[in-house]
């Protein structure tokens, strides 16, 4: 190729690629951005907050600290780079970030946007990063379901294990201890179900299922010791409403809990989590002394789903012998108030209890009126968390390490799409403005997205499973049979 041609196909890339403002508009309206990351709190280190400007062909941002440090990034999108962006969040920790926005629009027209700010906290956010589920929000297939791994730091997605390796198996139920990935399970329902349980790099299939237990062991939460994990029972169906404001409805046809000893792989029973009512989503509190646990009344067995509301009660459990409590409190009569509560997550910090909240259900991800709560332990008082809530169902949270951020998944972007958002939790028992996951050049990632986030935790290091081992065992059928024991 001729050398001149060379020269001006390069300039010509970079005339293209780099445009300068002029005959600027200024107006005194804030970039009309997507995502909206006006006024959010980040940790340090977190991934570069792309941004796109509605309209906009050419977008041309600058980044400048309070304490110091200045970025700019220019393009189709706001696309920062990635250690420079680092860099300013460290340099501003416990200040702000200012973005001030120069975009083209298709005519060809320059406006001049107010900046908007965004806050740097003091509180870190040390893990790694994000595991997930992302499955398409249908109802009855299982291609392209994934269990996934996202440095929260930088761009970097990885399957855990995916379709491509489990054909046909439904995965879901992933929970890691208190963000340990070197504490980890998962379920595989269906056909070959089994719950892999591996634990510093040592890998078991469980059976679970077994003559005393209505079902296989599913919805898991650790206790901190790592020796227990608290399980619920459920005989899951689905069915689809006829009106046209509502879609589909999941609930159980029997639940229970029960704890399971992971040393012994021996579960053990306690006929206060094994009534004729329906017990779910157990979760140890901080210190591991209570299990947290939702309850209904059994309606649906008079077809009353409406009337399936979930209180939320507690129980002592004991770590030395592994005895359930004797006796069960009730901690907040949702039903009472014509309102259910589902899956519970206590604070690290021993300090908060977190929730979903929607008129009835148990499995409030299709509910628009599904709200995120928060109690204080100490006090047993409650309050919704506005900060978060939108006009569409929030669900699925869970904490950091240091019970300073939380992550949970909302239909607020499109009432399809569960999309994964996370935000901070001050010391005052108050969130920051949530924030979307970033993405590179995200209106066009969230645009083609066809899969929803669901069961988001934080993971402070990568979850490594040997998928390929792991996959021959889930289709040659071993399993170890767990035991019962009952006080």
């Amino acid at each position: 190729m001729n050398i001149k041609w060379i020269l001006f196909v390069a300039l010509s890339i970079i005339v293209a690629c780099s445009q300068k403002p002029v005959d600027v508009h200024n107006t005194d309206a804030l970039p009309p951005i997507f995502p909206d990351y006006a006024g959010v709190t980040i940790p340090v280190d977190i991934a570069p907050l792309d941004f796109n400007v509605d309209g906009a062909c050419y977008v041309c941002a600058t980044a400048k600290g309070s304490v110091g440090g200045e970025i700019t990034a220019e393009g189709e999108w706001a696309d920062f780079d990635i250690d420079g962006w680092h860099q300013l969040t460290r340099q501003n920790r416990g200040g702000k970030i200012s973005i001030g926005v120069t975009a083209k629009d298709s005519s060809g027209k320059w406006i001049g946007y107010q900046p908007f700010d965004v806050f740097v906290s003091e509180d870190s956010l040390s893990e790694y990063g994000v595991t997930y589920r992302k499955i398409a929000p249908g109802y009855e297939t299982f291609s392209n379901i994934g269990i996934f791994q996202r440095d929260i730091h930088s761009f970097d997605e990885s399957a855990i294990v995916n379709y491509t390796a489990l054909q046909g198996e439904c995965m879901n139920c992933h929970v890691a201890n208190r963000c340990d990935p070197n504490r980890f399970q998962l379920h595989i329902r269906g056909q070959h179900a089994a719950t892999l349980v591996q634990i510093d790099g040592k890998r078991k299939l469980l059976q679970t299922k077994t003559d005393s237990t209505i079902a296989n062991c599913m919805y898991a939460y650790w206790h901190p010791s790592g020796r227990y994990c608290a399980y619920s029972l459920n005989l899951i169906n689905q069915c689809f409403w006829e009106d046209t404001t509502r879609y589909i409805e999941v609930f159980d046809l029997a639940s229970d809990a029960l704890v399971m000893d992971m040393e012994k792989d021996e579960i053990i029973l306690s006929p206060l989590l094994k009534t004729e009512d329906f017990e779910s989503y157990p979760a140890f509190s901080a210190d591991g002394k209570t299990i947290y646990y939702c309850t209904s009344k059994p309606e649906i067995n008079n077809g009353n789903i409406e009337k399936m509301q979930y209180d939320l009660c507690a129980i002592s459990f004991d770590e030395a012998t592994g005895r359930i409590g004797d006796h069960a409190d009730t901690i907040i009569h949702a039903a009472a108030m014509g309102k259910s509560i589902t899956h519970p997550r206590p604070s690290y910090d021993g300090r908060y209890i977190m929730y979903s909240m929607a008129d009835y259900s148990v499995f409030p991800i299709h509910h628009p009126e599904a709200d995120l709560y928060i109690m204080d332990i100490a006090t047993g008082e409650s309050r919704a968390l506005y900060e978060v809530n939108s006009k569409r169902a929030e669900s699925f949270h869970n904490w950091s390490r240091n019970s300073r951020w939380f992550l949970f998944c909302s239909r607020r972007f499109n009432n399809q799409n569960n999309l994964l958002y996370i935000a901070h939790f001050g010391a005052d028992g108050k969130a920051g403005k949530p924030f979307l996951l970033p993405q590179r050049n995200p209106r066009e990632y969230y645009r083609r997205l066809i899969h929803s986030y669901n069961v988001p935790d934080f993971t402070a290091g990568r979850v490594e499973l040997d998928v390929r081992a792991f996959a021959d065992e889930i289709f040659n059928g071993d399993r170890i049979q767990v035991g019962v024991k009952s006080f």
